[in-house]
């Protein structure tokens, strides 16, 4: 048996001094909080706008009370929507002629949603009218609800979803839009190569339809594509009206998806003429939101090669697709085939679809008919 005695226990001096060394590690952490507490608001305002993202203010806000009041300074914020029904497959389009393809599009896109449509007002107990959320679900609603808060936001980016059209392969299909308008949707323009190459090698891109030779079905199928994107515009301007009305330090509001099939985007004069409507109807936007738009005019045409002498591309089997859809703008179809605005122009991509719409406006116009 080994006895030990007290005297054989080691000395004071040798004990690690737990106390102590809890003690600093609590002065070290009250240390780092307190610096952090020594910043001035400007300071973190300017750290905190390096992240623009509203998921990640979202989380940022629930930090401290502190946090949460600077935050909401941000005036600068950048959304990107969540996918819905991510496994949605894609059917078979609708058959029929360019009629019954219009028909199609007003039972699905007008005559479906109208109950919705008398619903959309803005009232400040529901933050976005629901024939929105209905498109982009419920955490879409709930993710408006929190960048409703941010009153100062002056500029605003929100990227959507590809939508699911049906008979759309959105991987192998190619096709862009672009739309003029103001407080309301004036001409829909939609391009839609088979093929597209730049002789530099930078881009070559094939599509579904790789004949040269437009056949009846392949027809149907473009035409039905740009009636589904209308779809979409006619949400997305809604939407777009709705932020201008609930944000009113707005400098620039810019709505894509991630697809970049087409953007509308307000700034400059534009947004302030959009404004300038809503104080003239006294804020009342509820007769425009009620009201039902749908093409008055719609022409169409197809190139099997164009060439696009400033970018170096070819394009092959270009369907082109153009809807006015205000009937008060000017009539006849001089206004459906003017050059007007071109694409979003953010890489060679978008360049070279920008070229394709003038070259054909220019050079293929005597090719457009008239299908509505």
């Amino acid at each position: 048996m080994i006895r030990v005695s007290l005297s054989d226990a080691p000395s004071n001096s040798h004990i690690p001094k737990m106390t102590t060394t809890n003690k600093s590690l609590g002065e070290e952490d009250s240390s780092s909080s307190s610096s952090l507490n020594r910043l001035p608001d400007e300071i973190i305002l300017q750290i905190l706008t390096k992240s623009p993202d509203l998921k990640t203010l979202c989380i940022l806000h629930l930090v401290s009370k502190r946090f949460a009041s600077i935050i909401l300074q941000i005036d600068t914020i950048s959304f990107t929507a969540p996918l819905v029904n991510p496994n949605t497959t894609s059917a078979d389009i609708t058959t029929g002629s360019p009629k019954n393809l219009f028909r199609s599009f007003l039972n699905g896109v007008v005559l479906k949603p109208i109950h919705l449509l008398k619903r959309m007002v803005i009232p400040s107990a529901k933050p976005l009218p629901p024939m929105i959320s209905s498109f982009y679900g419920d955490s879409f609603r709930s993710a408006v609800t929190f960048l409703s808060k941010f009153t100062r936001v002056k500029f605003l980016s929100i990227e959507l979803p590809v939508s699911n059209h049906r008979g759309v392969d959105n991987n192998n299909c190619l096709f862009k839009w672009n739309v003029k308008f103001s407080n309301r949707i004036e001409s829909f323009r939609f391009l839609s190569p088979n093929g597209l190459n730049c002789v530099n090698g930078n881009v070559d891109e094939e599509g579904n339809d790789l004949d040269m030779e437009l056949t009846i079905d392949s027809f149907k199928r473009k035409v039905h594509i740009a009636f589904q994107c209308l779809k979409d515009v006619i949400i997305r301007h809604r939407m777009l009206l709705y932020f201008v009305k609930d944000f009113p330090n707005l400098e620039k509001l810019s709505i894509t998806d991630s697809g970049r099939r087409g953007t509308l985007c307000l700034s400059g004069g534009r947004l302030a003429e959009v404004r300038g409507w809503m104080d003239s109807e006294g804020g009342n936007v509820k007769p425009e939101m009620n009201r039902i738009e749908v093409p008055v005019n719609v022409s169409q045409c197809y190139v099997p090669v164009l060439n696009l002498p400033v970018s170096g591309c070819v394009m092959k089997g270009v369907t082109f697709v153009v809807m006015r859809m205000n009937g008060d703008v000017r009539d006849g179809d001089e206004c459906l085939v003017s050059r007007g605005d071109g694409f979003e122009v953010e890489d060679e991509v978008e360049a070279a679809y920008s070229e394709a719409v003038v070259e054909i406006l220019e050079n293929h116009k005597d090719k457009m008919k008239r299908l509505l």
